[in-house]
C-alpha cells in the first residue's frame, strides 16, 4: 500500500488489501460515514473524512471513541508555515508539510485554528533548538467549550463535540483571544466550509449565524 506525495493540492492512496483488512477497515470506518443532516458530500467525501476521522482517533483513550471532550491525543502533523500565512497576508506562501507537499495558506489557518504552535524566531533559535510551544486551545478551554456548545453550531448540524475542532471566530492568528466567547466548535466539513470556502461564522445573542459568501459581481453588458 503506498500514499503518494501531493501534487495540485490532493494525494493518492493506492495499494491491495487481504479481505478480513478491507472488512476491518470498512468496519471501523462505517460509524463515520453516515451522512449529516443537510450533508452535501459525495459517498466519495464522506469515505475520506471517515478514513481521516479514524486515523485522527487511533490515539484515544479507550476504545469507545475517545474521551468525551474529543480532546484525546491526535496523529501529528507537522506543517513549516510562515508568520505571513498564518496573519492571512495576500500571497503568503503556502504551507510545507515535513514529508514534502504544500497545502494551501486557507487550510493552514483552519488547522492552526486547534493545534500546538511551535513559534522558532531566528536561525539562531532553530540551530539551538529552542523553541517555545504553546496550545493554542487548552483542555479546560476545550472543555468549557463542549460543555456550551455540545454539538457542531454551524446551523442545522448535530455532529456531536467529539467529531469537532474548536474555531477561532476570529482567527488568532489576526489578533483574536483563545477565549470562549471567540471560539466555536465545527465540524471537519464547515470548518472547511468557514476557512477555505468563504462562509462567515458569527455568535449573536446567543444564536449562531453561518453566511455564505458573497456573490461576484458581474459587469452589466453593454449594448449600442
Amino acid at each position: 500500500m503506498q500514499i503518494g506525495e501531493p501534487v495540485n493540492g490532493l494525494a493518492r492512496i493506492d495499494g491491495q488489501l487481504i479481505p478480513e483488512a478491507a472488512a476491518t477497515i470498512r468496519s471501523a470506518m462505517e460509524r463515520y460515514l453516515k451522512p449529516a443532516q443537510n450533508d452535501e458530500r459525495t459517498p466519495g467525501q464522506r469515505a475520506h473524512d471517515a478514513l481521516v476521522e479514524l486515523c485522527r482517533r487511533s490515539g484515544a483513550a479507550h476504545p469507545g471513541g475517545g474521551r468525551a471532550d474529543g480532546a484525546s491525543p491526535r496523529p501529528q502533523l507537522i506543517i513549516k508555515v510562515d508568520l505571513d500565512t498564518l496573519a492571512g497576508i495576500p500571497g503568503a506562501p503556502a504551507g510545507r508539510l515535513e514529508r514534502g507537499g504544500t497545502i494551501p495558506a486557507e487550510t493552514v489557518r483552519r488547522m492552526a485554528c486547534d493545534a500546538a504552535i511551535i513559534r522558532i524566531t531566528g536561525l539562531g533559535e532553530l540551530e539551538r533548538e529552542i523553541t517555545h510551544a504553546s496550545r493554542t486551545m487548552p483542555p479546560s478551554t476545550r472543555r468549557a467549550l463542549v460543555a456550551r456548545d455540545e454539538h457542531c453550531v454551524f446551523p442545522g448540524c448535530d455532529r456531536p463535540a467529539s467529531w469537532c475542532e474548536g474555531h477561532h471566530l476570529k482567527f488568532w492568528g489576526d489578533g483574536g483571544p483563545t477565549k470562549l466567547e471567540n471560539l466555536g466548535l465545527v465540524c471537519g466539513r464547515h470548518h472547511r466550509k468557514v476557512h477555505e470556502e468563504g462562509w462567515s461564522l458569527e455568535r449573536r445573542d446567543r444564536r449562531w449565524i453561518a453566511k455564505p459568501p458573497a456573490l461576484p459581481v458581474l459587469p452589466h453588458a453593454r449594448t449600442g
